[in-house]
């Protein structure tokens, strides 16, 4: 099973580590990773860069992209589902304050679909599977040239 926890990073940080996300990657490892007396600087710094999901907007972006899916279903609890046919996939989308947990199994298309939902929410987000150290934006962010 694939696992992804997905961030909303202010956009002046986004833009200003373009290019280094592996830094952001690095700074979400060590949350999962550090000792007690470490993770609450590195706590600290998440929180800082960060910003809070609103559920509202979440769950009216996602029901608008996916309601007219069959395979597309949603809980009392804001979980979010979506089933392939012929039990070829299945993504399960959660989410807290500051981070989304998306759990998939099977194709990679139902995660596809919700990371496809999710760019109308914000370009700023910014994916991270710890297990396979796979990272990146859902939407790459467009660099301002500032000289012409």
């Amino acid at each position: 099973m694939r696992s992804y926890q997905i961030y909303w990073i202010g956009e002046e940080f986004a833009h200003y580590f373009y290019g280094r996300e592996q830094n952001f990657f690095q700074l979400f490892f060590e949350s999962s990773t550090s000792q007690k007396s470490e993770k609450n600087v590195v706590e600290k710094q998440i929180q800082y860069i960060t910003k809070e999901f609103s559920l509202r907007s979440l769950a009216s972006i996602l029901k608008e992209a996916l309601m007219d899916k069959e395979s597309f279903a949603v809980d009392k609890n804001n979980c979010f589902t979506i089933e392939l046919p012929e039990k070829k996939g299945k993504a399960v989308l959660s989410a807290e304050e500051k981070c989304l947990h998306l759990r998939a199994k099977g194709s990679y298309e139902a995660e596809t679909v919700f990371f496809s939902s999710l760019k109308k929410l914000n370009a700023c987000l910014f994916a991270v599977d710890f297990e396979s150290k796979n990272y990146g934006w859902l939407e790459p962010i467009k660099k301002e040239n500032l000289f012409k």
